[in-house]
């Protein structure tokens, strides 16, 4: 090879270089893994404090307690969202009775947004983006 077509590849090595790079990085605009939590949103109208619960995978995490009257707001652990789909359970403390929601396909960053109602057969569980 000549100087100059050896100048050339040695000229054309780091654009290939940082031309790679550039395209291990991604597009951002392009959907992909994400670290968002899937939260769900929770807000009692039942006249009794209730647990909720997050089931999937074989698995039950129970992610914590809402008073009456009251909101809060649980994250759903990363190994749940991963399972093909998770029920969502609100159960009153003092009772046997229990809402359960229909399996939910939930994405990194859903917002689940569920309503325990006075009459807990009445509960509603939607999802937000």
């Amino acid at each position: 090879m000549g100087a100059p077509v050896l100048r050339r590849v040695w000229l054309l090595v780091p654009v290939l270089l940082l031309h790679t790079l550039a395209c291990a990085k991604g597009d951002p605009d392009e959907p992909g893994p994400s670290d968002s939590p899937v939260r769900v949103e929770v807000t009692n109208h039942h006249a009794l404090p209730v647990e909720i619960y997050a089931v999937g995978a074989g698995t039950s995490q129970r992610l914590g307690v809402v008073n009456p009257g009251m909101s809060a707001h649980f994250a759903v652990p990363g190994n749940l969202t991963h399972s093909g789909g998770v029920e969502l359970q609100a159960s009153p403390t003092a009772s046997n009775q229990r809402f359960r929601s229909d399996k939910l396909l939930l994405a990194p960053g859903t917002i689940v947004e569920l309503i325990v109602a006075t009459q807990l057969f009445s509960s509603t569980a939607t999802l937000r983006q």
